[in-house]
């Protein structure tokens, strides 16, 4: 990408993400954009031409990245590093602020939706190979529901992370992994 176009982008993305996390989606306007990143209109328009594509790239530009376990983890191991890695994520300040904006955007807003249905397809995709893990280890029965499996596992970090109601730490995160391991055991498990 041609260096201009590059620090233009970048002046933009941080000043939208500022306005958004200030004041939420709505406080997102091509004026406030241009006034606090100091891009021209003109500028600012030939490259998102709606404050709705503007939005979504703001989302997309800021959207967190669950990095992949090692394959040679056990299951257990791997549900820990997915689990501490969900609560640095949800511990980031700007998606402890956006995930309610985009929970309610995404209602509102079909690009949200679908940028929300493809982070649900990466987080997917990094966390599908673990739980094949568990089918492998005996933990989980093969043809396991993925997103209820995912869902029980994560579902507490996200929780305490949208009503603030425990601190998001690696030893909140080992817990939850802790619980969903008992219930998993207690249910699914196959003793050798």
């Amino acid at each position: 990408m041609d260096a201009r176009i590059e620090r233009t982008r970048t002046a933009v993305m941080d000043a939208a993400t500022e306005l958004l996390l200030e004041g939420g989606p709505s406080a997102i306007t091509m004026d406030g954009v241009v006034a606090r990143s100091g891009v021209a209109k003109s500028t600012l328009y030939r490259h998102w031409p709606t404050r709705d594509a503007l939005v979504i790239d703001v989302f997309g530009h800021i959207a967190p990245n669950l990095p992949d376990p090692d394959p040679d983890l056990t299951f257990e191991e791997g549900l820990r590093v997915l689990a501490h890695s969900f609560v640095a994520i949800v511990n980031d300040p700007y998606w402890k602020r956006l995930i309610p904006a985009m929970l309610l955007l995404k209602s509102q807003m079909h690009e949200i939706a679908e940028l929300d249905k493809d982070l649900q397809q990466h987080q997917a995709d990094v966390v599908t190979p673990v739980l094949q893990c568990g089918v492998s280890e005996g933990w989980l029965a093969p043809g396991f529901d993925a997103p209820c499996i995912s869902t029980l596992l994560i579902g507490p970090i996200l929780m305490a992370a949208l009503t603030d109601s425990t601190p998001l730490t690696d030893d909140f995160a080992d817990r939850c992994v802790d619980h969903f391991l008992a219930g998993v055991r207690g249910t699914t498990h196959v003793d050798a």
